[in-house]
């Protein structure tokens, strides 16, 4: 602390995310003194594992530890499962296996699982063979292979293509593979019908993580990246001891070059901080309302209630069970998934997301499944209990309880799944952010999705990460690259403090 109470350092980073903590240790590495603030009691924002009962208080958090039924566990509260994080540049340079960090890629990468029917299965190696068995043939895979091929041959360029400050010039090649599979795959706004009805089924599964309108630019765009990524060489992979292990990882290496982070620290305005150089990972409009807050100049006030009016997106409702055992799948093959999709065929999948696009809930959500023991067996207890981790997309803001629509899909492809389901707990999308406030209404993608945000993320600006006050930065989610953990918008700020 400075002599008069405000926050005193090189770089002052709000918020201990991914983005955050990358780039705080960059620019702790290139000598500046940093502190990262985090409002939560414990670091990694939407990155985080920690007990159930830690999320929880006053009587939930009683019940909670009473019943037993938590004990041992760990949970993710938001992320899981990380393809970015293998193939992201920031990641790639920090080496995450010299730090400590075991990313791990399941036998079987993501599922499709479909009621009636065997699942749509990607493998590890999802080579043109491997695939003709996961998706039942080799008509099927050849069709699958047809449009991701040229990105499949080249996932770590079309990666740090994807992942770009969309100011500077990306590996060419591999923004051609992407332009050239972008008109490919989104004739009229729809998937081809030569992609195969299951290729169209699994990119829909894949796409609907944008949690937009199956057919938009955006939605097309997220599943050929996403898609790409699984024939990257760490895949869809999860840390070994949950997604915290990515931040903690960031945070021992942020404190070995001298950086401090303080938690329980909440910043209400600019005033609190005596720094040259300011860096939010915060919402759109939690950095609104952070500049509204420190008497602005009328310009500056201009600008922070343009972050105030940006959209919220489609919210997630997060679903964590308890088992007993592994999940009864009817397909035999999801045991080994690190990844399953719920949702129907793409025509479900394209009807469910727009329902929640306009506001309404889906009688049959997308629904997206992590079973972490897949890859990190230390998530089981020792009486053979394991955490299921859950996402059903639902509108913004949305108070709806969504455990029973998670069973019932689950029920549909695993009949008994209800027998070994010994304990629930429901964040609805209006609770999300009380575990990460950036995730407001369940907005996980930190602002809607779409052909605007893609290219003027989150306001229109010159310089996406500029604030228009010398000095202070906005580094997020809701920046470029978008949402994901890549730690990107963190390296892209950082890198313009260290040219500055």
């Amino acid at each position: 602390m400075s002599a008069t109470g405000r926050i005193r350092a090189d770089v002052a980073v709000v918020g201990s995310g991914p983005n955050g903590l990358a780039a705080a240790l960059l620019c702790a590495r290139s000598g500046r003194q940093v502190v990262v603030l985090e409002e939560q009691e414990s670091i990694g924002g939407g990155c985080r594992t920690v007990p159930l009962p830690d999320l929880l208080s006053g009587d939930n958090r009683e019940r909670a530890l009473s019943s037993g039924h938590w004990d041992g566990l760990v949970v993710d509260p938001c992320s899981a499962v990380h393809p970015m994080a293998g193939s992201s540049p920031f990641f790639r340079e920090f080496d995450l296996a010299a730090h400590g960090v075991e990313m791990v890629t399941p036998p079987v990468q993501l599922a499709h699982a479909l009621p009636g029917r065997d699942a749509i299965v990607v493998p590890t190696n999802p080579a043109p063979d491997a695939l003709a068995a996961g998706f039942g043939s080799v008509r099927e895979a050849s069709a699958w292979w047809s449009l991701m091929g040229a990105l499949a041959r080249r996932p770590v360029e079309v990666a740090a293509a994807a992942l770009s400050d969309q100011r500077s010039v990306p590996p060419p090649a591999a923004t051609a593979a992407l332009a050239g599979a972008f008109v490919r795959a989104h004739p009229r706004g729809a998937l081809p019908d030569s992609l195969g009805i299951d290729g169209r089924t699994l990119m829909s599964g894949i796409a609907a993580h944008a949690i937009t309108p199956l057919g938009s630019p955006a939605a097309t765009a997220a599943g050929l990246v996403l898609g790409s990524l699984l024939h990257a060489p760490l895949g869809w992979a999860l840390p070994a001891g949950g997604s915290g292990a990515l931040t903690a990882a960031l945070a021992d290496a942020l404190r070995a070059a001298g950086g401090e982070i303080r938690t329980g620290v909440r910043i209400g305005g600019l005033a609190e901080l005596d720094a040259p150089d300011v860096v939010f990972t915060t919402s759109p409009r939690g950095l609104g309302s952070i500049l509204l807050a420190s008497s602005p100049s009328p310009a500056t006030a201009r600008r922070a209630r343009r972050l105030n009016r940006v959209p919220v997106g489609g919210a997630a409702a997060k679903v964590d069970l308890v088992l007993s055992g592994p999940v009864p799948w009817r397909d035999a093959r999801l045991r080994e998934a690190g990844t399953v999709h719920l949702g129907g065929d793409t025509h479900a999948i394209r009807l469910a997301e727009r329902e929640v696009s306009a506001g309404r809930h889906a009688d049959k959500p997308m629904i997206l499944i992590s079973q972490p023991w897949v890859t990190d067996p230390g998530r089981i207890a020792d009486d053979g209990r394991r955490p299921l981790w859950t996402y059903a997309h639902v509108p913004a803001f949305s108070e709806q309880d969504q455990t029973e629509q998670v069973l019932d899909a689950l029920e549909a492809v695993a009949p008994g799944v209800r027998d070994v389901v010994v304990a629930t707990h429901c964040t609805p999308a209006s609770r999300m952010s009380e575990h990460n406030a950036n995730h407001l209404g369940g907005d996980i993608a930190g602002g809607r999705v779409d052909l605007r945000g893609l290219i003027a993320r989150p306001v229109p600006r010159v310089d996406p990460f500029a604030t228009g006050i010398p000095g202070v930065w906005h580094a997020s989610g809701s920046t470029p690259p978008g949402p994901g953990v890549h730690g990107m918008a963190g390296q892209h700020v950082a890198r313009r403090i260290l040219r500055a």
